[in-house]
């Protein structure tokens, strides 16, 4: 049996196909009422299953045509529509010559059962008067077709309407959900900018107690010296020895010892006093002055510290925030190297560039760090060390600094005899020499 199916939906017209081409028809499509009356003309099909709403021409447009065709009125006609599905729809459907007016969706076996059925009907009914055509001044038709359209629209505006409706009411409900949304996002945003103002406190007190705790080791020896010098003063004078020349000697050594020490809490006071902004700065140099901080401290404690420089690298960020980073990083390495005791201990520090960023690695020899806790490094409060010795903020806040304060990367890795930090700042261009 061919078949001509006229349905403007795709979706539609693919199920509708699959379903009769699985009785074995041969199935023709049309888009819409005009396609279906040129392929009918050009097909002459055995039956039309025709949608009711279509564009350019609708199903009762093109039932109507049909029927006024002295070739193509024999053609059984038959509705499957989800539209006009109204009882005046239906009789309009079967005054105009339609078989029969199937409410849409059907199941495809019952939709097959009653297409046989109405075709075997249409069979039956070939040995009667052909149905008379209709003149198209007619004016029931036209009556009747006009009322059924305006209902259709007026029931299509209403739905638009209401539909409207929902959505106005929709879009009011999403932006009051957007503006509590909004809100709790500036309440989360302020409690972790709180969050992270006491976590890089409690950073930094963590960082002066160790630089503190380093300038003390620093002083041990100067004070040790000047000690030295006032009993040699003492000395001499009660023997009689003390010369004039000797004492401005003994005066010089303590002045310059008193200077030394002054000039290690300016250097303290300076590293911890807030960045005043942004700014560009050598970072060779920038690590260079901030290891003079713990140059002696490492020494003293057999711990070589070796500075490299590939090419002078130009970095723009703040300056004290990234000596903070480094020196934390390089009280990390000390630690592990002392609870170690490596042999011939070593913090290195390369500066060289990568693809466009500034790369700093920091590595030492002192045994690397477990794999098991080698991806918590870097979290809030994670600390491999005992709760006295410290807050496990240190590396924390050095992520911070360097990814979220300077756009730039930090990593670590264990190498064969320790572990390596890399961190990558964002070139200044044209700062490769």
């Amino acid at each position: 049996m061919n078949v001509l199916i006229v349905e403007d939906d795709t979706c539609a017209r693919k199920m509708l196909r699959i379903t009769l081409e699985h009785y074995l028809c041969t199935v023709i499509e049309a888009v819409d009422g005009q396609e279906g009356l040129e392929l009918a003309y050009r097909h002459r099909p055995d039956v039309i299953i025709s949608d009711a709403l279509m564009p350019r021409m609708d199903g009762f447009q093109l039932l109507r045509a049909l029927k006024r065709d002295p070739e193509l009125r024999v053609i059984p006609f038959i509705f499957y529509s989800s539209t006009y599905t109204g009882e005046k729809e239906h009789e309009l459907a079967l005054s105009l010559g339609a078989e029969a007016f199937i409410n849409k969706p059907t199941e495809p076996a019952e939709l097959w059962e009653k297409t046989c059925s109405i075709m075997q009907a249409w069979e039956a009914r070939q040995k009667m008067p052909a149905h008379p055509a209709i003149d198209e001044s007619d004016e029931q038709y036209l009556r009747e077709y006009s009322q059924i359209v305006a209902t259709k629209l007026e029931e299509k505006v209403r739905e638009l309407e209401d539909a409207l409706a929902l959505r106005k009411q929709a879009e009011e409900e999403l932006r009051r959900l957007n503006i509590e949304l909004e809100q709790r996002v500036a309440q989360e945003v302020q409690k972790n900018q709180a969050k992270d103002r006491i976590l890089a406190y409690q950073a930094r007190l963590t960082a002066m107690g160790e630089m503190l705790s380093n300038i003390a080791h620093q002083w041990r020896q100067p004070l040790n010296n000047v000690s030295l010098i006032v009993q040699n003063l003492q000395a001499e004078f009660d023997d009689g020895a003390l010369t004039k020349v000797s004492c401005s000697e003994y005066v010089g050594e303590c002045i310059n010892i008193l200077m030394y020490m002054s000039k290690t809490i300016d250097n303290f006071c300076a590293f911890y006093q807030p960045d005043s902004g942004r700014q560009s700065f050598d970072l060779y140099h920038a690590i260079a002055e901030s290891t003079t901080l713990i140059k002696e401290d490492l020494e003293s404690r057999g711990i070589t510290l070796r500075l490299v420089k590939d090419h002078d690298l130009a970095v723009h960020g703040f300056k004290k925030e990234f000596s903070q980073v480094l020196l934390n990083v390089i009280q990390n390495a000390k630690e592990a190297i002392l609870l170690r005791q490596s042999v011939a201990p070593f913090v290195e520090i390369v500066c060289s560039p990568a693809d466009g960023f500034a790369r700093v690695t920091i590595k030492d020899n002192g045994g690397g760090i477990p794999s098991e806790i080698l991806d918590k490094i870097f979290d809030p409060y994670f600390t491999s060390k005992f709760k006295s010795q410290g807050a496990g903020m240190g590396l924390y806040m050095s992520k911070m600094i360097i990814e979220k304060h300077m756009g730039g990367k930090i990593s670590i890795a264990n190498t064969v005899e320790g572990a390596e930090v890399t961190i990558e700042l964002p070139l200044e261009s044209g700062s490769v020499a």
